[in-house]
């Protein structure tokens, strides 16, 4: 049995365990039920969200109520999905497709829910079927348009009121869905367009969760732009809202966020830290799918990571552990300079060099190199780097002895800034 269906067994269990525990679900009607569901999705307790969707099903199906059976299938579709668990989607897919052959006639406020078209996207999105997911965006919108009119010739101003609330917040998630599909389609001014539709209805509306998804796809969009200034005011709004609505599903990508731009801004120590707490914070099996965009940062920040920054322009270095102002310090960081020259002039990692002690005395004092003068003064000076730049000065990582002189461990990734950025 594979790790997917077993997690799928276990919601059904615990489902059942759910009800054993809490008999009074039984008295809930499925809406309220999924309700619950995505309260548990927010809080980050997944298994009890498919729980409660696998009840609102049930409940649905007894009661013999269309819109309850549609929305619980959606519902479902979309955790599965969001958890990343194939076998189960494809279970929910197929049985939604037999729902809607066996109802084709309940495409109304009172049968099929919206929500089927906007899950089902959300599914084709996840599978980059990016065409098949505009697609069925664009459908959950006209569905969406279809039950805001009939909202409008109904007598009942209440219920009104609140569907009509609903239906908008539904508009502003198939908007936000149809933005990560231009993004990924490259179609940047639609996504941004989208976003600012998005944000004149949400930011005085303030529906629960639309914000923080919101941010979260203009930081994407500034991402990609190469915008990094404004990544990181989309990144802080988000930080802030899913802070205020204790959403921390949302929370987790907002740290996500953080890494990447960390990353971005070749910031590597902090992106390393960020994935880190994300890595502790997703054990559960549950979390499949972040737990791979996780993997996929990792050889990200792998590939682009730099172990030694050596910024001549402001007198610092950056190595794994932080930063190090030598501001005042110039003979430090020239002698490690010339040692990065020497590092990077080979591009095989098994045969880079270092410099002799009289290289570097010509080099860095620009003197012809005398023992007896010199050799005190440079170890005096190499001691003081190592202080500056080893975690342990007893087994040093980037400044090593070599044959007559030295050099930078020949593993390191080297950066050397200098002249205008």
């Amino acid at each position: 049995m594979s790790l997917d269906e077993t997690v799928q067994q276990t919601t059904q269990a615990a489902a059942a365990q759910l009800l054993t525990t809490a008999p009074h679900l039984a008295q809930l009607s499925s809406k309220e039920l999924i309700r619950r569901g995505n309260m548990r999705m927010e809080k980050c307790e997944l298994k009890d969200a498919g729980s409660y969707f696998e009840l609102a099903l049930d409940q649905a199906k007894a009661a013999r109520d269309l819109r309850g059976i549609s929305d619980s299938l959606a519902q479902l579709l979309r955790y599965s999905s969001e958890i990343g668990n194939e076998p189960a989607i494809q279970k929910w897919v197929n049985e939604l497709e037999i729902f809607l052959a066996q109802t084709p006639d309940a495409n109304t406020p009172q049968g099929h829910s919206p929500n089927i078209w906007y899950c089902r996207g959300i599914v084709a999105f996840r599978n980059a079927q990016y065409k098949k997911a505009q697609i069925l965006f664009h459908r959950f919108w006209r569905e969406l348009e279809n039950e805001e009119n009939a909202l409008s010739i109904s007598g009942d101003a209440n219920a009104s009121l609140e569907a009509f609330k609903e239906i908008m917040r539904s508009k502003a998630q198939a908007l936000l869905a149809l933005s990560l599909v231009a993004i990924s389609q490259g179609k940047a001014k639609r996504a941004q367009y989208f976003g600012e539709v998005i944000l004149k209805y949400a930011e005085k509306e303030r529906p629960r969760g639309i914000l923080t998804s919101t941010y979260l796809m203009l930081l994407r969009l500034a991402e990609r732009t190469g915008n990094t200034e404004l990544a990181k005011i989309w990144l802080q709004k988000a930080f802030t809202e899913s802070v205020s609505e204790h959403n921390w599903h949302h929370y987790l990508y907002v740290l996500y966020g953080f890494a990447r731009v960390s990353r971005i801004e070749q910031d590597f120590v902090q992106a390393r830290f960020y994935l880190e707490l994300l890595e502790k914070a997703v054990v559960q099996e549950e979390f499949k799918n972040l737990k791979r965009e996780i993997a996929e940062e990792r050889v990200k920040l792998n590939l682009n990571r730099v172990d030694l920054e050596i910024d001549l322009n402001r007198s610092t270095i950056r190595t794994r552990e932080g930063e190090v102002n030598l501001r005042r310090q110039h003979l430090l960081i020239e002698i490690i300079h010339q040692l990065a020259l020497a590092h990077d002039c080979k591009g095989d990692e098994d045969s880079r060099q270092g410099l002799s002690k009289q290289e570097i005395i010509e080099k860095v004092w620009k003197e012809s190199y005398n023992p007896e003068a010199h050799d005190g003064k440079l170890y005096y000076n190499i001691n003081r780097i190592r202080k500056l730049l080893e975690p342990d000065q007893k087994k040093p990582q980037y400044l090593l002895n070599w044959r007559q002189g030295y050099r930078l461990a020949p593993e390191l990734k080297v950066r050397v800034i200098q002249g205008e950025k």
